[in-house]
């Protein structure tokens, strides 16, 4: 069913007018018509709404909202801390993991990070990776859009990660003594409970030693995906696929 995030509270009987890149997506692309369903989300939930007018012309959509749908997020959100990689990795990195289920992502310029990139840049790749995260989540079918930030130091990224509640921290380092990632989610004198967690996945050249004293400072644990090395693209969506096995996500 086509998807349409909005910022406009939702509850049945409310009508949405939805104009801009989606009037035309529904209007123009998808040819809406009277009587058609799609779903709209709003503040991480969806509800089942219908067309009742289209304007092909000037590019809008009016719809009446009805029932509240079962939600398709993961009962325990799941951050990515991303070191910020060469080329168009941390698309992908944005793209594939808000597909799986991710909460949100803060990419991290790292000591080790190829790529350098000053304010105006950063808020230019901001954008994109902002509009790539609502784009796979449409596609997936989310109830929301994952967060993306840039931050600059370990420091800035433990703080985001506080102000979202985030007590766990699992720091994906094969350089340190660390335990398998099942291990550290079933222990229970880890804390933390099922409340939130973060991955940390380093650049392509990793971690160097200050973040890491860094990251264990804050009291991120590390611990291993297993013998194998992933890359910096692909080793979060190894350890957020692993998590959301762990936590039953997978059933229906």
């Amino acid at each position: 069913m086509p998807r349409a995030f909005v910022d406009a509270p939702l509850f049945p009987g409310a009508r949405v007018t939805l104009t801009g890149e989606d009037g035309h997506h529904f209007s123009r692309v998808l040819r809406a018509r009277p009587g058609e369903e799609l779903a709209l989300a709003s503040g991480g939930r969806a509800h089942l709404a219908e067309v009742v007018a289209v304007d092909a012309r000037r590019g809008w959509v009016e719809v009446v909202v009805g029932a509240l749908l079962p939600s398709s997020e993961p009962r325990r959100p799941v951050y990515l801390v991303q070191g910020l990689a060469k080329g168009d990795k941390i698309e992908a990195v944005i793209q594939h993991n808000t597909e799986a289920g991710a909460a949100g992502f803060a990419v991290l310029a790292a000591a080790r990070s190829v790529v350098r990139m000053d304010g105006r840049r950063a808020e230019e790749r901001l954008v994109r990776w902002r509009r790539i995260a609502r784009e796979a989540a449409s596609q997936a079918q989310r109830d929301a859009i994952p967060e993306v930030a840039y931050a600059s130091g370990v420091d800035e990224v433990m703080r985001w990660l506080e102000a979202r509640s985030v007590r766990r921290v699992f720091l994906l380092d094969e350089q340190e003594v660390a335990r398998g990632l099942r291990q550290a989610l079933e222990d229970p004198a880890a804390g933390g409970g099922d409340g939130p967690i973060a991955i940390a996945i380093g650049p392509e050249g990793g971690w160097d030693d200050a973040e890491r004293a860094g990251f264990m400072a804050h009291g991120a644990a590390p611990v291993t995906l297993g013998r194998r090395i992933l890359r910096t693209e692909t080793a979060g969506l190894a350890a957020l696929a692993a998590i959301l096995y762990h936590d039953g996500e997978f059933r229906r």
